[in-house]
Parts: structure tokens; C-alpha cells; sequence
């Protein structure tokens, strides 16, 4: 979506009372393409730590790098092993942590991912 159009969709949520201006020059890119290879490789993964969980896409709302590789033409993914209760996240809080099962669930996660995404084609 433009940052233009951003601006406008803002402006029109919170009226005119308050004034919606960016700050610094902001960069806007396209989303990377949903590439089945990679989201067969997301969804075996899960599956055979969590076999049943339905994998769903979705945006993330928060800021990354992502946006520089995607502005650069590379394609870039955001992809999260962690299984936790919603009362166990503490994600970029002043307490930010994980629990001990979550971190050591998360290598074995990125360790097969890994192996997946990197397998020879067949």
C-alpha cells in the first residue's frame, strides 16, 4: 500500500483534530510473493513438531529489516517457532523472555526449517 495512502486512511481514523505526518522519509515496498516451496517447507516443519496445527499466513505488524531486502528486490520471510501462552509472551518488554521449553522448542525448530529449506530438490 502507498504511504500516501496510509497517510489518508490515518488522517480519516482520527479525523481532523489531529495532524498525521510522517516521520523521516518513510520507505514502502510490495509484499514478498506467498512461494509454496517456502511455506512447504514452514508447514512440514510445524507438522512434525505439532502434527494437526493449521499453518495460516498473515502480516506482521511490527517493523523488521525485511523491508531494506525487500526494497533491495529479496524476497524476505518472517517465520516464528515459538509455542507459548499468550501469559508467557513478553515480547520487547522490560521483563522480555521466553520460557526454557520455548527457546530449546525454537532450535529444534530453526535446526529442521533450516534443513528443510536447504534439502536438494527432488
Amino acid at each position: 500500500m502507498a504511504v500516501e495512502t496510509v497517510g489518508k486512511t490515518l488522517q480519516t481514523i482520527v479525523g481532523p483534530a489531529v495532524e498525521v505526518k510522517a516521520i523521516g522519509t518513510p520507505l514502502a515496498t510490495e509484499a514478498s510473493p506467498l512461494r509454496p516451496d517456502v511455506l512447504a517447507a514452514i508447514t512440514k516443519t510445524v507438522h512434525t513438531l505439532h502434527p494437526g496445527v493449521t499453518v495460516v499466513p498473515t502480516q506482521e505488524a511490527g517493523a523488521t529489516d525485511g523491508i531494506f531486502f525487500r526494497a533491495a528486490g529479496i524476497p524476505t520471510y518472517g517465520v516464528d517457532g515459538s509455542f507459548i501462552k499468550d501469559s508467557d509472551d513478553f515480547t520487547h518488554g522490560l521483563d522480555e523472555r521466553i520460557p526454557v521449553k520455548s527457546f530449546y522448542g525454537d532450535l529444534q525448530y530453526w535446526y529442521l526449517l533450516v534443513k528443510a529449506l536447504s534439502a536438494p530438490k527432488s
